[in-house]
């Protein structure tokens, strides 16, 4: 398994990569509405075209499928030895993955609102009457949603990242002191087993 793991690597870091361009790209392309009257008290909504909603669905799914990869990349590595040590860099790798998660959950949810509210359009025309802002009847999406489902797909990304080489560096330490024959302090007895059968 770990001779895949540098391709492992190489596409969850795509994945990544791709889905924080596509949602900057569905930031910088949200449906905007251009409101005209074609009568007195009668709106018409303009929106420009559909591009935003693909591109955050499409953020969507290569960020979980980006996460997935990167999560299963490294237990491939962390998980399945003999021996766990616990200490500072264990905490690292359990925090590193618990703030991947939390990211990735907070970008999926803010990625997936703006697809949805970006397409839902106001149609047709709407009896307004006498108003001073015509852009408050023309539905649109806030560029702010975007703005927070492309932040935390960055840090979902840098997170990952960390996670996989914290626990990266936690296989190479066990397999170092497996090579070393370094004892276990958690299932080993520290000191000569042969002197106790010597007083029997």
């Amino acid at each position: 398994m770990e001779k895949l793991s540098p391709r492992m690597l190489g596409a969850a870091l795509f994945f990544d990569i791709f889905a924080f361009g596509l949602a900057l790209g569905a930031m910088a392309k949200r449906s905007t509405a251009r409101p005209t009257y074609a009568e007195p008290g009668y709106l018409t909504c303009g929106y420009t075209k559909d591009v935003s909603t693909g591109l955050a669905a499409s953020a969507f799914v290569f960020l979980l499928f980006g996460q997935v990869l990167s999560t299963g990349y490294a237990c491939c590595i962390y998980c399945g030895k003999p021996t766990q040590k616990s200490g500072f860099s264990r905490v690292c790798t359990i925090l590193f993955l618990i703030l991947s998660w939390l990211s990735f959950v907070i970008a999926e949810l803010f990625l997936l609102i703006g697809a949805i509210v970006n397409s839902i359009r106001t149609k047709g025309q709407l009896d307004v009457g006498v108003v001073s802002e015509d852009e408050n009847f023309c539905r649109q999406t806030k560029k702010a949603i975007f703005a927070v489902g492309a932040a935390f797909t960055f840090l979902t990304m840098i997170f990952s990242i960390g996670y996989i080489f914290q626990a990266k560096t936690n296989g190479k330490e066990r397999e170092w002191h497996s090579y070393r024959g370094e004892a276990d302090p958690y299932t080993d007895h520290e000191g000569p087993s042969m002197s106790m059968t010597a007083y029997h």
